[in-house]
């Protein structure tokens, strides 16, 4: 049984979060946990990633990359069981959530000035079912390292 507003192809599980519709939000934190608080958000030093450039990934991710805007930034948003990952295509604001334990590493690769960083991932599906997926991003080394700190630090919770 797959949710609504999901994507219907593709190994990340991504909600269109563009319109405030409390279901889909709903849904999302049923995956990720709810928001932090702002007290626990200043004691674990902030919800929010660096910036990205998102290049790519697994599923609906890469199509939605491909289109027509030379650069798509994304960002995580830490959560109480795991984080989300936003990112805008066409208009449109996208949400990928992730739990805690989904998370299965990160490979970092030099590039000229920049580094390339992919995630991966994987999850049981309502019908038990693994999946997997990754998602691929540029970003300055001085960010590389804090954007592996930042997921370090919601991988330990």
């Amino acid at each position: 049984m797959r949710m609504a507003n999901t994507a219907d192809i593709g190994a990340m599980r991504l909600w269109n979060l563009t319109y405030n519709d409390p279901r889909r939000w709903a849904e999302v934190h049923a995956i990720s946990g709810k928001p932090l608080g702002f007290w626990a958000s200043l004691k674990s030093g902030g919800t929010g990633s660096p910036r990205a450039e998102l290049v790519g990934g697994s599923g609906e991710v890469h199509a939605l990359v491909g289109v027509d805007s030379a650069r798509t930034a994304c960002n995580f948003e830490r959560t109480a069981d795991g984080a989300i990952l936003y990112f805008r295509s066409r208009l449109e604001v996208y949400g990928a959530p992730l739990r805690r334990g989904e998370v299965s590493g990160v490979t970092r690769m030099p590039e000229s000035s920049h580094e390339r960083m992919t995630i991966w991932c994987g999850w049981n599906t309502p019908e038990g079912m693994t999946e997997s997926g990754s998602v691929d991003m540029r970003i300055s080394a001085a960010n590389a390292d804090r954007l592996e700190a930042y997921i370090s630090r919601w991988l330990k919770g």
